[in-house]
């Protein structure tokens, strides 16, 4: 039963993870956005990936399975691999959104330049395209061995 509920909990992770994204993507639409509210959601993305990666990690140690099946699994590394690159790609997102912040905190009528909003655009279409193969990386390694 500990096992169901730890991968209830990741998968709802994951999802709201994603979710907060789609978030950030649609925000990031605007011509001028809401930079606060980006900055809030952003922290929620993080949280989150925080919270995906202990409760992942508490699945390994207490889950059914045990260490030796995620350590022998190479798409349980490819997974953690994947989770790592969306986590980079989401680093300059972040650290604008919080300059953006700052900008908009010292100037109401600031708007963010049309670079830096086309750059965390792509950043941001990056997180999302990585999403595809984590979430196949996932599957396969709760088939595997095949």
């Amino acid at each position: 039963m500990p096992d169901m509920a730890l991968a209830i909990a990741h998968h709802l992770l994951v999802f709201s993870l994603a979710a907060t994204l789609f978030g950030e993507r649609l925000l990031l639409r605007a011509d001028r956005p809401d930079v606060a509210r980006l900055a809030r959601l952003d922290a929620m993305y993080g949280a989150l990936s925080v919270l995906v990666l202990l409760v992942g990690a508490a699945r390994v140690v207490w889950g059914g399975k045990g260490w030796a099946f995620y350590e022998a699994n190479p798409f349980f590394w490819a997974k953690i691999a994947t989770f790592l690159l969306i986590g980079l790609a989401s680093l300059p997102p972040t650290l604008t959104f919080l300059r953006w912040r700052r900008a908009a905190r010292a100037d109401a009528a600031w708007t963010p330049p049309a670079g830096q909003m086309a750059a965390v655009r792509r950043w941001t279409l990056i997180e999302l395209a990585l999403l595809a193969p984590l979430i196949s990386f996932a599957a396969a390694m709760a088939r595997w061995p095949f």
